[in-house]
């Protein structure tokens, strides 16, 4: 019933639904973690915050508990809690990849490059977007962009992440195999992808000039 209520932005039966609920079984995490979601829509942060801690302490390897946790601390200006919490969803498998984004933009925004980019390719094998990594030569371009799910804007982002992650340390073949992957996407992601393939095209000529 609750549920329902949410459905149809009853917030106030909602509560009382989910209240009940609680009371008579008070291990129900649904109903919990629906108090939670409720004053959320309400924008009473520290409520829902209450209410999702009671949730994941009943499922603390469910994934799905943790992340709106972070939500709500980043909503909070609770930068170190969030990431915390997403680092947990993380290790609990975050099946729906939220965590595992959310991770990707803080360890970016925080310089911390190499999780971040850990974070990215596990975002890119969840939603099965991770370019093969063998079989082709340094001067080859013919990836064939129509064996992968249509792109999304997390993952166009996180391609263009590691294909720049990867050219600055110099492995162009994998920065390349990411950065192709942007050439049939359209969003300025595209062009972005287009100019480092010409970089790192001009590089690779550079080195073999060089021996």
């Amino acid at each position: 019933m609750g549920h329902e209520f949410v459905e149809m932005k009853n917030t106030a039966a909602a509560i009382e639904a989910y209240r009940r609920a609680v009371d008579i079984s008070p291990r129900d995490y649904r109903a919990w973690y629906g108090l939670g979601q409720t004053y959320e829509i309400l924008n009473m942060q520290l409520y829902a915050l209450f209410y999702y801690r009671k949730a994941a302490a009943l499922r603390p390897y469910d994934a799905r508990m943790w992340c709106p946790l972070g939500e709500c601390y980043l909503k909070l200006n609770k930068r170190r809690e969030a990431i915390r919490t997403y680092e947990r969803a993380f290790a609990n498998y975050d099946r729906e990849g939220i965590a595992t984004q959310r991770l990707a933009t803080l360890y970016k925004e925080d310089g911390h490059f190499e999780k971040a980019a850990k974070c990215y390719q596990r975002h890119l094998e969840l939603q099965q977007q991770l370019p093969s990594m063998e079989g082709k030569e340094d001067d080859e371009e013919d990836y064939d962009n129509s064996l992968f799910p249509p792109l999304d804007e997390t993952s166009a982002e996180a391609l263009l992440y590691l294909a720049f992650y990867y050219k600055e340390h110099r492995n162009f073949t994998i920065a390349r195999r990411y950065a192709s992957r942007l050439l049939e996407y359209p969003g300025p992601e595209k062009e972005e992808a287009k100019a480092l393939l010409r970089e790192i095209r001009s590089r690779i000529d550079n080195d073999r000039g060089r021996s």
